[in-house]
């Protein structure tokens, strides 16, 4: 995450803060319904790689009996068999029916033109002892007269250089179409809000976490005990198209899953204020980390794609793919994209986040190891 610079000062008051304390991020059972998952999610445009889809309802494989589509905007154009070829680079969305039971969600598969790329070189394989973060996920928007609040105090929480160490934030712009860095994806009831690791979170009045203090204890309660998980990233840009292979190494055994959010930094956009925070302060009208691709979701979650069990000191891995829009995103310097890489595990019926890393977009990022 890019060090954050202020250009005014910040004033402080007093502080109205509540804490909403829940299982966990989202409560979808990934094993129930009928859905559709591939084999793989990364193809190559030569016409001959493949992906292979396979239909389950309720557990129970039904592939045989499914319809696969190409979703084409509104069209559906059926395909034959359960095998997806390519000979064009570019983004490929499949829906599968099976009775009176169709796939809400299509699942996406990317043709390329170049070779995926290895994962990036681990300096240590034996060892499993991961830096520990939490991933920040504040849901705001231009249009929010009540986002100023949230921003100051992440402003102020950041400043404190421990803090910043201990979370990577992503800034959710859901809030209204009409913002320059509006996504339709990952929503909060209310706004502003911030999510940390998916399960506890807190909204607020007017005035930030008490100088940072209460967010910062928050992160130290999370981070404080040994990452279950480390991750490592690698990517690869060629003509706008940005794929990343994302490892996960297992501390512990578990059932894990792995999403990327791909973020801008210095979006341009005037922020609305209904409580009089901006006043005329031009650092408000530029905006970082905003989500500009939320790659995880997966059964109308977006906790990330399943990884199966890793083993203890096991690796999987999965790619991602970002077609970068220079001219809808306006764009000026590659070097604003980022993303964040992180790792969910099941919490009761939901999901919580084990760990998370900031990637730049042009250089490996390897474990970290304490």
């Amino acid at each position: 995450m890019k060090k954050i610079i202020w250009i005014a000062s910040l004033l402080l008051s007093a502080v109205v803060l509540v804490s909403c304390e829940k299982e966990g991020g989202d409560d979808t059972d990934m094993d129930a319904g009928f859905y559709v998952m591939a084999d793989k999610n990364v193809i190559q445009s030569n016409g001959e790689d493949f992906a292979t889809f396979k239909a389950l309802l309720d557990g129970k494989d039904v592939t045989a009996e499914t319809a696969f589509y190409l979703k084409e905007g509104k069209d559906m154009k059926p395909f034959s068999g359960n095998k997806l070829t390519a000979s064009a680079a570019g983004k490929y969305d499949v829906i599968g029916s099976y009775g009176t039971f169709y796939t809400e969600d299509p699942v996406s598969i990317s043709a390329i033109d170049m070779p995926v790329p290895a994962a990036a070189e681990d300096t240590d394989p034996s060892k499993t002892s991961f830096v520990h973060r939490s991933f920040l996920n504040q849901y705001t928007g231009t249009g929010c007269g009540y986002c100023p609040g949230m921003i100051r105090a992440l402003r102020a929480a950041f400043e404190d250089e421990q803090t910043a160490e201990m979370a990577v934030l992503a800034a959710v712009h859901s809030f209204g179409a009409g913002d320059p860095a509006y996504i339709s994806g990952p929503r909060s009831n209310s706004y502003p809000f911030l999510h940390i690791d998916m399960v506890s979170g807190f909204t607020y009045d007017m005035d930030p976490f008490g100088e940072g203090k209460v967010l910062k204890t928050a992160l130290q309660e999370r981070t404080s005990s040994p990452a279950k998980v480390g991750i490592s990233a690698n990517p690869v840009l060629k003509d706008d198209v940005l794929v990343v292979t994302v490892e996960v190494k297992a501390a512990v055994a578990g059932e894990y899953n792995v999403g990327v959010w791909f973020m801008q930094d210095n979006v341009y956009g005037q922020q609305k204020d209904e409580i009089g925070i901006v006043a005329g302060d031009k650092s408000f009208e530029y905006h970082d980390n905003c989500v500009r691709s939320a790659d995880s979701r997966y059964l109308n979650s977006y906790a990330g794609y399943p990884l199966g069990e890793i083993k203890a000191g096991k690796t999987a891995k999965r790619t991602f793919v970002l077609n970068v829009d220079k001219t809808d995103w306006k764009l000026k310097d590659m070097n604003d994209i980022h993303f964040a890489a992180f790792v969910t595990a099941k919490k009761g019926r939901a999901y919580e986040v084990l760990n998370v890393i900031d990637c730049p977009y042009n250089e490996p990022s390897p474990y970290e190891y304490k």
